[in-house]
């Protein structure tokens, strides 16, 4: 078994529970308007108590007079520690100061912050005040000047001041290797994180996108730079840079290497992902991944970044926690550092060779998404993207002078699902399974779609030609032995790779944990017919009917007439009993849109200068994705993190000052 999973963690925020698009809601430093009142009217005395889900279950007890709230408790012990766990008090201080449930939330801690709102309504509904409905755009419009003015603060209030050579903002993928990379090269240098030190960070992603590691050329599975270059050019549909994904083609591997290198001093096996080029496959994909491998430990992404960190320690780094970029500071055109703040204390870090920003993308700026991301917004079921990806850093570059890319793109993939009599993405349940191509269907019974390719494009079919952008997935009991002859990639796949490399997650876990819990809640619905299955899922009997004896027919041909699927993924459903689910809605991972960079990593200003002293790496960084994800090229995300993360360190340590 590649991964030790603890059933705590991953149920926290998967199958165990759910996280809505109205997760996106409640952001601190989004808030354009005051709180809405409190519900006013005559409560019932006395204590009352709800749950709802955040990362984990969230409990909230609420004690009313006639008129007031007058006690509220949190029981936050699933939520993350040092981000949700952290905004006990403060979220405790709003509902009670403003007697309303529509908080201003806590930075960083959105989910839980939505949580809380929803689990404290529900308690006012139960003492008999007026229903309070928590929205999922509470947090402005997209006619909102999300960007505003860099803030103003007072010398006097500045408490402290450091003096580095080099700050990195962000302990994720690209902070991580950008901080370590600059103390190889001899920098005294500095990593904060917004985050407590017990949480850590972001952490470092499970599958690294590269090019040219020697496991590769091991493999004798080393893709042509140039068809990479290609096939990530035409998904960009042309607004990607190729001189940066160049830039990633020729480094990537190294820093593969590097890693593999440091991680296997620690017993850590990071290993390539090798699959079969044998099955007739249609979509073009190459073998870029490369994914850690868990051997008896927890599945945390925080896990290899802390021994990253305690190895670089020990060589000089510093990291600072619970300290918070707010803007950089420059002298005329150069970037010479960045105001901070510490607590509630003003602090400012001196950077004589360089800033690196890594804060990662915007996923959990509601403000920002409906602005530039609407769509995604809306497709949104569930939002498992880092929390503290709030586009602080973005603004913060932008204010320095930085330009943004001047379109968007989002990572969000085909796994959440919804209810039988769900109208939208709310409330949606975490379905790994979902990006498996088995059959899909309309809220008609009719299929609509060849189920292969790319995980987020059956998302954009679904929002923009079925009704409440709404579609069903049908498999039976021999769904184990349809996946593993489906032979998909990258973190979809559930079975061990051609080459023995495990997947993210085990074919045993969706088995025995994930669904078992998704249709214990309601999601997925089993029965001994498909016309009993389609009752169950609010679909025409008749119609799925015919749909399923098509698809058996065409299974038996193994020829897919109608949309050409590949025969190796054509699947029956013969076999009792059989299981649906309705998908509405994807799984959103993080935004991957952002600061313009040149190939030294340097921010670059409106006329295409680089900004001097400013770096910049990972998914706050642009010019590389547009529109979607490119998921048949495992990793390409996180390896633009690991690559360009070591690059700018490189960089910012070698400037000459």
């Amino acid at each position: 078994m590649k991964k030790d999973f603890s059933r705590r963690d991953f149920l926290k925020a998967a199958a165990a529970g759910v996280v809505s698009t109205s997760t996106l809601g409640i952001l601190s430093g989004c808030s354009s308007g005051s709180p809405a009142s409190a519900p006013k009217g005559t409560y019932k005395p006395g204590t009352y108590t709800a749950t709802a889900q955040g990362m984990g279950e969230v409990t909230v007890t609420m004690t009313f007079d006639e008129n007031t709230i007058t006690d509220v408790v949190l029981d936050l012990a699933n939520e993350t520690a040092g981000i949700g766990q952290a905004a006990k008090d403060t979220l405790i201080a709003q509902i009670l100061d403003g007697q309303s449930v529509q908080v201003d939330g806590v930075s960083g801690a959105s989910i839980t912050s939505k949580a809380v709102m929803k689990a404290a309504a529900d308690c006012i509904t139960q003492a008999g005040g007026n229903p309070v409905v928590v929205s999922p755009g509470s947090s402005g419009s997209a006619g909102t000047d999300w960007l505003g003015q860099a803030p103003e603060i007072a010398d006097s209030e500045i408490v402290k001041t450091y003096d580095y050579e080099v700050v990195v903002i962000g302990a994720g993928t690209s902070g991580t290797f950008a901080a370590c990379s600059a103390v190889e090269e001899g920098a005294k240098t500095v990593l904060i994180e917004k985050s407590g030190a017990d949480f850590g960070g972001s952490g470092i992603r499970d599958t690294l996108g590269a090019i040219g590691s020697k496991q590769q050329i091991a493999n004798k599975d080393n893709p042509d730079k140039f068809d990479v270059i290609r096939l990530m050019y035409q998904h960009s549909q042309g607004y990607g840079d190729q001189r940066l994904f160049k830039v990633w083609a020729d480094n990537s591997g190294e820093a593969i290497d590097w890693y593999t290198e440091r991680m296997a001093k620690h017993d850590v096996k990071v290993l390539h992902e090798v699959d079969n080029h044998d099955t007739g496959e249609k979509f073009e994909f190459y073998d870029v991944g490369h994914s850690v491998q868990w051997e008896g430990r927890e599945y945390k992404s925080q896990f290899t970044m802390f021994l990253l960190l305690d190895d670089y320690k020990a060589k000089g780094l510093e990291v600072h926690h619970d300290t918070e970029m707010i803007k950089l500071l420059k002298d005329g055109s150069k970037v010479t550092g960045i105001l901070a703040k510490s607590g509630d204390k003003y602090v400012r870090y001196n950077a004589s060779k360089g800033v690196i920003v890594c804060t990662g993308g915007y996923s959990n700026n509601t403000e920002m998404l409906q602005a530039l991301q609407p769509e995604t917004l809306k497709m949104t079921g569930v939002n498992r993207s880092f929390p503290g990806s709030s586009g602080q850093g973005i603004k913060a570059c932008l204010w320095a002078g930085g330009i943004m890319d001047e379109t968007h793109a989002s990572m969000i993939f085909d796994r959440a699902c919804v209810k039988p009599d769900a109208s939208g993405p709310e409330d949606a349940g975490w379905f790994w399974m979902g990006s498996q191509p088995f059959l899909k269907v309309d809220l008609k019974g009719r299929r609509f779609t060849n189920e292969s390719g790319s995980y987020d494009h059956i998302l954009h079919t679904a929002f923009n030609l079925l009704p409440e952008h709404t579609y069903a997935m049908i498999w039976d009991a021999d769904y184990p032995e349809d996946i593993k002859r489906f032979e998909s990639h990258g973190c979809s796949r559930l079975y061990p790779h051609a080459n023995g490399t495990e997947s993210v997650f085990p074919m045993e876990y969706i088995q025995n944990v994930m669904n078992p819990d998704l249709q214990k809640q309601g999601y997925i619905v089993q029965a001994d017919t498909i016309e009993e299955l389609a009752g169950k899922l609010n679909i025409p009997a008749d119609n799925l009917k015919a749909t399923v004896d098509r698809y058996n027919e065409l299974y038996d041909q193994q020829k897919d007439e109608d949309f050409d699927k590949e025969p190796f993924r054509l699947s029956q459903l013969r076999t009792a009993p059989f299981y649906g689910t309705r998908q509405c809605g994807g799984y959103f991972i993080a935004t991957m849109d952002g600061v313009k960079i040149n190939t030294d990593m340097n921010a670059i200003d409106k006329d295409g200068n680089a900004i001097e002293g400013l770096y910049v790496a990972g998914d706050c960084s642009g010019g590389y994705f547009h529109g979607s994800y490119v998921n048949l090229l495992a990793g390409a995300a996180a390896g633009r993190s690991v690559t360009f993360g070591r690059l700018a360190g490189r960089n910012a340590a070698r400037r000459r000052v």
